[in-house]
């Protein structure tokens, strides 16, 4: 395997949960909003070069990577530069999305990176059309043994936790809380991002508890999710899936929006665990029943497909790696 190192930034902490546990070399940048920022990376950047790093990943393309990267390469003509996509058409929405892949686009044209890794197939599939250099990655994640410890115990009432990781129109909040109105005897333990989530869940005579992520990180996450029966993460898109790949590695089932490609092929786990009506939370609510009288078949399900995934996710990641 080719020498490399996979950068990052704290833009999207939720992403690196997944890209530093696919990835085994990875090192925290900057990003770049100064010229502070800039020397910054570039400092690590040249030590890594001068220690023989062959190739240098970037975690998504964010602000003042653009002239960070130009300029590596102006000055080492033969470092290999990839970059890992960190966002999805649907995303575009967002000015700071928009105007940073389509950078990443031109930055493909001109043959400064050398190739753009997606996790979306359907995207790596448009995109390779187009014309640009690219290769398709499988998300994954796996969940070390000595870091499954689970603080669930049997409660009287029925825990579903709720952990948005960005309080946006797409992650279609409040339709989640609303399953809370649907299920008997049940308790909401959720990630307070906003205050109007306190109001609606008060509003709406939901029994809650507020369940705050101060840092979004692994170890954190695996702390709040444990303590649940199940688990929703029903957005109307995500391109990375950290809250459910931590929750299916728990054993806690999860409840997903249908955007996850990874699962097309394991019909028999979708059908308990992906959800075609992100916005009804009567039809969610009976998908979280079904699923929560299924949980030992759900789990055994995803612990028999997750062994060939993770081979074939690996195979995928060193045939990125080596191109």
């Amino acid at each position: 395997m080719k020498k490399y190192i996979l950068l990052y930034g704290d833009k999207k902490p939720e992403d690196n949960i997944c890209i530093t546990n696919m990835f085994e070399h990875t090192k925290a940048i900057n990003l770049g909003w100064t010229d502070f920022d800039y020397n910054y990376n570039k400092k690590i950047i040249d030590k890594e070069i001068e220690e023989g790093i062959e190739q240098i990943i970037f975690s998504g393309l964010e602000i003042g990577w653009d002239k960070l990267i130009k300029d590596i390469k102006q000055e080492n003509p033969d470092l290999i530069i990839k970059v890992i996509c960190n966002t999805q058409d649907s995303l575009l929405y967002y000015e700071y999305e928009r105007e940073n892949f389509f950078t990443l686009l031109e930055l493909s044209k001109q043959g400064i990176v050398s190739d753009i890794a997606f996790f979306r197939k359907s995207q790596y599939e448009t995109y390779k059309n187009l014309g640009y250099n690219c290769s398709y990655l499988k998300e994954n994640y796996i969940l070390k043994e000595e870091k499954k410890l689970s603080t669930y115990t049997q409660n009287e009432k029925l825990n579903i936790g709720i952990y948005p990781l960005n309080y946006t129109w797409d992650k279609n909040i409040f339709n989640q809380l609303c399953i809370g109105k649907m299920l008997e005897n049940c308790n909401i333990n959720y990630n307070a991002l906003d205050e109007r989530m306190d109001d609606f869940l008060e509003t709406m005579n939901i029994l809650h508890t507020q369940d705050k992520i101060k840092k979004i990180e692994e170890d954190e996450l695996i702390q709040k999710m444990s303590k649940n029966d199940a688990i929703v993460s029903t957005s109307f898109t995500d391109y990375l899936h950290p809250v459910f790949w931590i929750s299916m590695e728990l054993g806690i089932p999860c409840l997903v929006g249908n955007h996850t490609d990874f699962l097309e092929e394991n019909v028999q786990l979708k059908q308990y665990v992906v959800t075609t009506a992100e916005d009804n939370a009567i039809i969610n609510a009976e998908l979280l029943k079904k699923m929560i009288q299924n949980k030992e078949k759900i789990h055994q399900l995803y612990k028999e497909w997750k062994q060939e995934y993770n081979k074939e996710a690996e195979k995928q990641l060193i045939e990125f790696i080596d191109k």
